[in-house]
């Protein structure tokens, strides 16, 4: 009969007394980390002289009629064991309590209560409630795999957290305390502001799932403490001299540079996202009362909207896909060859971030090129469509904002430049 070896220990039988002339408990020992070890008995006796001690079972003795019997139950009540604690986080592991728990259960000595259960019940709830999601977005509805992909990541932080201080994460202990401990946690990972919150907003969102479904009745996560962290990024936009500079720059000498420009181009004739502009086909060109416009389906709003297709596309296209839009490339791909060629456009003006890592702030100046990203696309578009003063509510109904607030806060205006467009209304006139 072999050990039965769980992730993180050992378990084995062993006789209380191995050299005793009289018949002596049989225990069953479960052994995790260094000098940890957990010794019941399993109610039976034997004389020493039966026992093989190598395999961990009864001899083969004739005379002893239950000796199968008996050797099945020590293999059950491993088998058992051995289950029950592959379902354990690695901090539950190494809880005697809840080890002892899970024997008596085994044993039959207590009955498992839905209320006592040795489980996270928390980390189980988030997991179940991504893994559903996740098959909802592979069906094509609900959640975007980017948010998916947030929730996967808040959940590792989550368990490491959890598995690095032996917290007992679960709905009752998540309140200000924790709040505090789990900042502190990322912060010592050097994660940006930023990042601490994102994850705080999905423990937010979890744990208001989890009390609509009638799950969670713990409410001190609604504290006001319980916050999520922000700060502003440093966001640029190209103004309309460097977005002409980028479109007329030779870049034949390099397909990929040339590729990735055209796209990004393309996003900003277009204000889309890069989910809905990297990869659009022959397929999205539609024609209206004589005009050619893009039909998308924007991934985000799950809106279609028709956007005129600017002459400088329909150059594009002509001159060098053969009437074709280029094809698509991954997105990483684009953000790392648009930096390096805006530096050969020569978009460098200086620029200050500051941005908070690990719970200090940093600042630094960079070139401006080094900050243009596919996200830089279409906020240029809306910018430059503001500045030349096309009305919000178009320039909205076709970037896919919901509400003005949010339009402004994401347009990159000086407060010169606003004065400026201010000063042509009619009221200056």
């Amino acid at each position: 009969m072999s050990n039965i070896n769980p992730t993180t220990g050992t378990i084995a039988f062993r006789l209380k007394q191995s050299t005793s002339k009289k018949e002596t408990p049989i225990l069953f020992e479960y052994s995790f980390g260094r000098g940890n070890r957990i010794k019941y008995s399993t109610g039976y006796k034997i004389l020493p002289k039966y026992w093989d001690i190598k395999n961990q079972k009864i001899r083969a003795i004739a005379s002893l009629d239950n000796r199968d019997d008996v050797n099945n139950k020590l293999l059950k009540i491993k088998t058992d064991f051995s289950t029950a604690l592959s379902e354990l986080e690695e901090a539950e592991k190494h809880d005697k309590d809840i080890l002892k728990s899970i024997y008596d259960v085994v044993m039959k000595r207590s009955e498992p209560k839905e209320a006592s259960l040795p489980k996270l019940k928390f980390l189980q709830f988030a997991d179940d409630f991504v893994e559903t999601k996740e098959n909802a977005v592979n069906s094509g509805i609900n959640l975007t795999a980017v948010t998916i992909r947030s929730y996967k990541q808040t959940i590792k932080q989550l368990k490491d957290f959890n598995n690095t201080y032996r917290y007992k994460l679960d709905f009752d202990t998540i309140d200000v305390p924790f709040y505090y401990a789990f900042v502190s946690f990322l912060e010592e990972k050097e994660y940006s502001l930023n990042t601490i919150g994102k994850h705080i907003k999905n423990i937010i969102a979890l744990m208001n799932r989890a009390t609509e479904d009638g799950i969670n009745t713990n409410l001190k996560y609604k504290h006001r403490d319980f916050k999520r962290l922000s700060e502003k990024t440093t966001s640029i936009y190209l103004n309309t001299e460097e977005i002409e500079n980028l479109y007329k720059l030779d870049l034949s000498f390099n397909k990929d540079w040339e590729r990735a420009r055209d796209i990004f181009l393309i996003g900003y004739y277009t204000g889309q996202r890069v989910s809905d502009y990297n990869g659009l086909t022959g397929k999205n060109i539609k024609i209206f009362d004589g005009r050619e416009v893009f039909e998308i389906y924007q991934k985000k709003t799950k809106k279609t909207v028709y956007i005129p297709i600017h002459p400088r596309i329909k150059e594009i296209i002509n001159k060098r896909y053969n009437g074709n839009l280029p094809a698509k490339m991954p997105d990483h791909l684009i953000n790392s060859l648009i930096k390096k060629v805006g530096r050969k456009a020569k978009i460098k003006d200086d620029v200050v971030t500051k941005k908070t890592v690990g719970g200090k702030l940093s600042e630094k100046t960079i070139d401006k090129h080094e900050l243009i990203g596919t996200h830089t696309a279409r906020r240029s578009f809306c910018t430059n469509a503001y500045l030349s003063k096309m009305p919000v509510i178009d320039i909205m109904a076709l970037s896919g904002h919901t509400t003005e607030k949010e339009f402004y806060n994401y347009i990159k205006v000086t407060p010169q430049e606003r004065a400026v467009k201010i000063a042509d209304s009619a009221f200056f006139k």
